[in-house]
């Protein structure tokens, strides 16, 4: 097999475009599934250690997808509140503190606000890459079966049952592509799509423009439907429990990885628009297709990773460690506005009252653990208590940040993965993390059937899985008008997306969805005035890292703040402009006007 410096693709693409791919190949420090035995030297050089750049490529799927970074995105969309400036929450979160509305990107490569925009740049590159790498070493003749002497394994899917692991490596490897395109569609303006047969220049004054965001959704599409029929080949294989976390992780059946692969393009699809406009025009006849054989189709199962010590308290997986932790992240008091009927948002003077008030069984009086609480400001649970939220007197922000920022109901849906001493006395940080749940899949579902003037009935009954089985509240029949429906969607979307990385954000960017009318005084919510969901000033997506754009000697852009929110300017992500002296020297009096943002802020 060619070493990885022989292979074209990789020796260029990779080296300007994935940077943590460059650190790869020179240090040969990737995730692999077992994080206590990382042995990178033995995953490029033979079958075993190929299979484990799979499971690293899970384990770094999820921590670009709720990893650090990402928790300025939930704050964003008014889901999850904080006034910390940890990973720049309190930064890009505040309102006319550091900027005269929201404030947009910073797409700086030294500022420590510009890592929000370059984390899930370079963790869904390290997966794509991993998985490449994998098809590529497929490609040269690899093997991943015991015997692969009579052909070429990369071809032989429908002879012999002796490439079956082959297969389901292929399989696995094509939706991990799959899953890096979706996830830079998802929050970028634009990207490179390559792949295995790709060929770059070899220098990066020659790289074609980039690719946009609508055509990186499309190779993530393609790189879906291939796996979902790759997939199919043999009728019977399970992935390795290792991949899915060590220490628990579970093995999912390849029927299972077809539903995966289809709730993942639904997802895709309709997260995807930026606004109300992109929403309306997308493809919903697609979304019910997919939904329709997604995780909540034949057998419904959760797809989980598990987290275990080596990744604990915040170590991969943040939204939900710090989103459950009840002394860190809060429930925005607009969603609390929403699911009670007795918090108010803005946050009043003195806080919202305990005990919570609400006819969702999700969350009940507000009671959490088993004991009273003084430090945390809550009552011991009891039998009207909820599943998924528990209410704090405790104001646990600094009110000079901004008393927006308070909130007295907090998220334990996951408890057991809040932070280390901060969850109940039988959590400890670890245990399954569930991505995609049936109840997500069902309302991806229900709404492709609203939009698309589809089976009314059953969007209802889709809607009800969640808003009766597991809130208890009044079924839906179908033959309510599409608005209620609606209404009805959107109310379960804020529930049941909430902690799911960047969800939030992407339905908030393209719904719209505030509190019920006579909740909000007016159109503003006492506090701002809500446009299709985001706080004016809040940028719609991110531009390409400016580190990778002073690589590939391009103009550095940015979104939000005094900028479009969504519309690259002339000399963005696609333009092959070399920057001027002029450029730099504007570069670097507005990183003087930014100094200090050098250091954290807590």
């Amino acid at each position: 097999m060619n070493s990885l410096r022989e292979v074209p693709m990789l020796r260029s693409f990779t080296r300007r475009v994935a940077l943590v791919a460059v650190v790869v190949a020179a240090a040969c420090n990737l995730d692999v599934s077992n994080p206590n035995a990382p042995d990178a030297n033995r995953a490029f050089g033979d079958p075993a250690g190929l299979q484990q750049l799979l499971g690293g490529a899970f384990r770094t799927w999820v921590e670009a997808r709720d990893g650090y970074y990402v928790m300025p995105l939930t704050t964003q969309a008014n889901n999850y509140t904080a006034s910390w400036n940890n990973a720049s929450i309190r930064f890009y979160s505040s309102v006319g503190a550091d900027c005269a509305s929201r404030c947009g990107w910073t797409n700086s490569p030294t500022a420590t606000a510009g890592l929000v925009i370059e984390s899930q740049w370079y963790g869904y590159y390290t997966v794509w890459f991993a998985a490449t790498h994998v098809l590529q070493a497929m490609k040269d003749g690899i093997c991943f079966d015991a015997d692969c002497t009579a052909t070429n394994a990369w071809k032989r899917e429908t002879v012999g049952s002796d490439s079956t692991v082959t297969v389901r490596n292929k399989t696995i490897a094509q939706m991990l592509q799959g899953m890096a395109f979706a996830g830079l569609s998802l929050i970028y303006d634009s990207a490179f799509v390559a792949d295995e047969n790709t060929v770059f220049p070899a220098s990066p004054a020659d790289y074609p423009p980039f690719n946009s965001r609508t055509e990186v959704r499309a190779a993530a599409l393609q790189k879906f439907e291939a796996a979902y029929v790759t997939a199919a080949v043999y009728p019977t294989w399970k992935t390795e429990k290792e991949w899915m976390g060590v220490d628990g992780g579970v093995a999912y059946t390849n029927v299972q990885i077809r539903q995966l692969i289809r709730t993942m393009e639904a997802e895709l699809i309709a997260m995807w628009p930026r606004n109300s406009t992109e929403n309306a025009a997308a493809d919903w006849a697609s979304v019910v297709t997919y939904a329709s054989q997604g995780v909540s189709s034949g057998t419904p199962f959760e797809w989980v990773f598990n987290i275990d010590i080596s990744a604990r308290d915040a170590g991969i997986e943040y939204v939900k460690s710090w989103g459950n932790s009840i002394l860190t992240m809060r429930v925005d008091t607009r969603v609390a506005a929403l699911i009670t009927t007795n918090h108010v948002d803005p946050w009043p003077s003195g806080g919202n009252p305990c005990p919570t008030t609400s006819p969702d069984l999700r969350v009940g009086d507000g009671g959490y653990g088993t004991d009273d609480n003084p430090d945390f400001g809550t009552v011991a649970a009891d039998a009207g208590s909820g599943t998924d939220y528990a209410c704090s007197t405790a104001a646990i922000f600094p009110a000079a940040r901004g008393q927006y920022h308070q909130s007295n109901l907090q998220h334990i849906r996951w408890h057991w993965l809040a932070g280390v001493g901060e969850g109940l006395p039988a959590d400890n940080g670890t245990g399954p993390d569930p991505f995609y749940t049936p109840e997500m899949n069902d309302l991806l579902w229900a709404e492709g059937e609203i939009r698309s003037g589809g089976n009314k009935v059953l969007a209802a009954s889709k809607i009800n899985n969640s808003r009766v089985t597991r809130g208890g509240l009044p079924a839906l029949t179908g033959s309510e008008a599409d608005t209620v429906l609606i209404d009805a969607l959107k109310y379960e979307q804020e529930i049941e997306f909430m902690g799911q990385g960047a969800t939030a954000f992407f339905n908030r960017r393209r719904s719209g969805y505030n509190a019920p009318a006579g909740t909000c005084p007016g159109t503003s919510c006492g506090r701002f005035p809500y446009v299709e969901g985001l706080i004016p000033g809040t940028p719609r997506q991110m531009p390409v890292p400016a580190k990778e754009l002073s690589l590939l000697l391009r103009s550095s852009y940015t979104f939000g703040g005094s900028k479009p929110d969504m519309v690259a300017p002339v000399g963005g992500g696609g333009d092959t402009r070399r920057p001027t002296v002029v450029d730099r020297w504007h570069e670097i009096q507005a990183a003087r006007s930014r100094a200090f943002l050098g250091g954290q802020r807590f």
